[in-house]
């Protein structure tokens, strides 16, 4: 899913481009069949609805060997009362986040729903009222809130762009947001052949210094297993 163009909202910069990439990256350095991957560039909520349906029913074609890859780019917002997180599709409204957004808790329910061997899911998204360029969301009054922090379920590990109540910024120079730049990068480097406990630390790591010395701002992406899914780290990509 690669957001960009909002109707209610400010633009996401480079998140289309994040998403043209990334679903090369999928074709060319990891191999995927490309019958198996769905590019959904601004994407409306009944979009993201039938794109979680879509990989519902290749899970279930697959008969628990599916491996999903779930990749967003975009928009996240807090509701202001009940801090829950939400994706914002481009028709959506960040002041109407539970009504118009896609929660993040049921994301996370809808693909742990599929019988797979793996579910991996790439945000480079915030969800503390903030734009990539350090601006905040005019829905977002100029508060900054920290949204609470859903688990992931089932065979699942999370990378996310920032902590809670950090910016996911922009990478102008590489015309990338920066958590997709890093992520690009060390599959680049590594081919794909890539556990993913070292493509955590790396992403981590890189985003965490390039953050700090372009923005003057932390930025620290953060990657979160299910409790059940055990030793995820020697899991190859």
């Amino acid at each position: 899913i690669a957001n960009e163009n909002y109707q209610n909202d400010a633009n996401v910069d480079f998140a289309l481009n994040d998403g043209r990439i990334f679903k090369e990256y999928c074709l060319k350095t990891l191999g995927i069949p490309e019958s198996n991957i769905k590019l959904s560039p601004d994407a409306t909520l009944n979009n993201l609805r039938n794109n979680i349906s879509w990989i519902k029913d290749v899970a279930s074609g697959y008969k628990g060997e599916a491996e999903i890859i779930f990749y967003y780019a975009g928009h996240g917002v807090p509701d202001d009362s009940s801090k829950e997180a939400f994706l914002l599709p481009v028709d959506g409204d960040g002041r109407l986040a539970s009504q118009t957004g896609y929660s993040l808790k049921q994301l996370y329910s809808d693909l742990a729903s599929c019988n797979t061997k793996s579910t991996l899911v790439f945000m480079d998204a915030c969800f503390s009222g903030a734009q990539r360029n350090g601006q905040m969301l005019a829905s977002a009054r100029g508060v900054v809130i920290k949204a609470k922090n859903d688990a992931p379920q089932g065979n699942m590990v999370v990378f996310s762009a920032a902590s809670a109540e950090q910016t996911a910024h922009q990478f102008a120079d590489k015309q990338h947001g920066m958590f997709t730049y890093f992520l690009l990068k060390k599959l680049q480097e590594t081919n794909g052949n890539v556990t993913l406990g070292e493509l955590g630390n790396y992403i981590i790591d890189n985003v965490s210094k390039e953050s700090i010395v372009r923005n003057s701002k932390l930025q620290t992406p953060t990657v979160t297993p299910s409790s059940v899914i055990g030793d995820w780290t020697n899991m190859k990509l």
